[in-house]
């Protein structure tokens, strides 16, 4: 089957393509321009249209004297970027956090020991495949793991 040049969609948004092999596309509004004679095999078209979604996802642990550890698996279809946001305690003279990757057998860390006093974030600073499992520890830190997932529904 082929398409011509310009095809037109209501508002507010529609999935495209419906030809989509893995089922899942972004959300396009207004006109959408294909190439010419774009080709979409037939059976693409009993596919069912499903609409990628964006899923929140955290771990967190509390500040404590003793090692405090959270872990989660990455799931998604693409790369999750992680954000950390941390609060020492103000009291305390150690102060440690650390997260770990485990991925594809490899394991990858991040820590800090010098931990200034107020609350502080790192946003986007490791991207993680999907099937990685994250692991937060902290010691006298109160902290959270942000990170966002997408999925197809």
């Amino acid at each position: 089957m082929y398409h011509s040049n310009a095809m037109y969609y209501p508002t507010p948004c529609h999935p495209w393509p419906p030809c989509d092999p893995c089922g899942c596309a972004p959300c396009c509004c207004g006109p959408v321009t294909l190439p010419a004679n774009t080709w979409c095999p037939p059976q693409a078209y009993t596919l069912p249209v499903r609409f990628p979604v964006v899923v929140p996802k955290e771990v967190s642990v509390d500040s404590s004297a003793t090692l405090a550890t959270a872990e989660a698996l990455i799931g998604g279809n693409s790369q999750a970027h992680l954000t950390l946001e941390y609060l020492p305690d103000a009291t305390a003279t150690t102060r440690t956090i650390d997260v770990t990757i485990e991925a594809d057998g490899s394991t990858s860390s991040w820590s800090e020991t010098t931990i200034t006093d107020g609350y502080q974030v790192k946003s986007d600073f490791i991207a993680v495949a999907p099937g990685s499992k994250v692991t937060l520890n902290a010691t006298n830190v109160a902290a959270r793991l942000r990170w966002c997932e997408t999925v197809c529904c």
